[in-house]
């Protein structure tokens, strides 16, 4: 058995609240939509850009003579350090390159060493060839001045033979 006509303020406070918010849309809508309510919310927005603008240029000014450095400070740094970062890093490969390259000079180098102490032992055999060469050239030349009486032939040696041993 349930009792109609007990009293359900849960029920109370819905109707009330649907009354109430009816009326009240119904106002706001109107209010909203009216010249006035637009030209009071531009002055309200004004008023607010006005009163953010002067808040900023105080702290701005505030930040400098306590010497805090401010958003924009900090945002100059930091592209300064993202653009040093990048110099830093195309120095980086050149030094990189640069050594590859010094190293390439270094086994190019340890090359013309090599070169060079190859040259100079084929130099030293040059040197003693020519030298052999020039003594065998003065031997040929003393021979020529020799008279050929003078130098005993095969077949003048055989004759002296022959003869000491016929006596």
């Amino acid at each position: 058995m349930s009792n109609n006509n007990t009293l359900d303020p849960l029920k109370m406070w819905k109707e009330m609240y649907d009354q109430t918010e009816k009326f009240w849309g119904k106002a706001m809508n109107e209010a909203v939509h009216k010249e006035e309510y637009s030209a009071w919310m531009g002055s309200v927005l004004e008023m607010n850009l006005f009163h953010q603008k002067m808040m900023t240029d105080m702290t701005r000014s505030y930040l400098e003579k306590v010497n805090i450095p401010s958003k924009e400070d900090i945002a100059s740094v930091a592209s300064l350090i993202v653009n040093l970062e990048a110099k830093v890093d195309a120095l980086e490969e050149l030094i990189e390159e640069k050594l590859d390259e010094l190293g390439q000079v270094g086994i190019t180098k340890s090359s013309l060493t090599r070169l060079k102490n190859d040259v100079k032992a084929v130099d030293g055999k040059v040197e003693l060839i020519s030298s052999t060469l020039q003594a065998h050239g003065e031997l040929l030349e003393k021979l020529q001045h020799v008279q050929p009486q003078q130098i005993p032939t095969q077949s003048a040696q055989e004759q002296t033979k022959s003869k000491k041993e016929d006596k």
